[in-house]
């Protein structure tokens, strides 16, 4: 199911920004997709090429920021106390297992944080370009650069906010399954205020 079970994701190399481009009132979209490319180009400066989430994923949290919320979501008012309890012990256990390597029948804790790594969902591109980055200041002021010439080009629309930590939002069937997905999002608002700051420029 849908859940959060880390803690906010701390910026290693500066600042998690949250970006969000879409084509501009040229509608040239071919220099669009030229800056698309150019950005994440630039994001690949830094390591994983900006991606929030370390290569070994990240830490275990024996209370999980998002455990009032997934126990409102899981559990009828008068038993989200259980939920809680069963899944600090499950946190625990997880945590103990990971620190000594050890595994708990099947479930090897460092290959699920790798997997959690290699799952999440940092950045995409459909109709505009998508992305939650872990970049240094040198990076970001590149990115905002070249952003804002394409804009003042017409040939983008944007919105970006920065913050210092970014959030993990999981679908997991199964942890015994390596098929979970993982998606992340500034922890300080992220996509919803770089959204705003689009919506404040792209006339309705």
């Amino acid at each position: 199911g849908l859940s959060c079970r880390w803690n906010p994701i701390e910026a290693r190399h500066g600042e998690i920004v949250s970006i969000i481009a879409i084509p501009g009132a040229s509608r040239d979209l071919r220099g669009f997709q030229f800056l698309a490319s150019d950005i994440i180009a630039l994001a690949g400066r830094q390591e994983r090429d900006g991606h929030p989430v370390p290569v070994n994923g990240p830490d275990y949290s024996l209370l999980p920021a998002g455990l009032d919320i997934e126990a409102r979501a899981t559990a009828p008012a008068g038993r989200r106390w259980l939920t809680k309890l069963w899944v600090m012990f499950l946190m625990t256990l997880t945590a103990v297992t990971d620190r000594y390597g050890w595994t708990i029948g099947s479930f090897d804790p460092k290959i699920y944080k790798r997997d959690v790594a290699s799952n999440s969902d940092f950045r995409k591109f459909d109709d505009g370009l998508k992305m939650t980055i872990d970049v240094d200041a040198d990076v970001l002021q590149r990115i905002e650069d070249r952003l804002k010439q394409a804009e003042e080009a017409g040939i983008c629309n944007y919105g970006l906010h920065r913050q210092k930590s970014a959030l993990m939002t999981c679908l997991v069937a199964s942890p015994l399954q390596r098929d979970h997905l993982h998606f992340i999002d500034g922890a300080a608002g992220g996509y919803a205020v770089a959204a705003a700051s689009l919506k404040a420029k792209v006339p309705v």
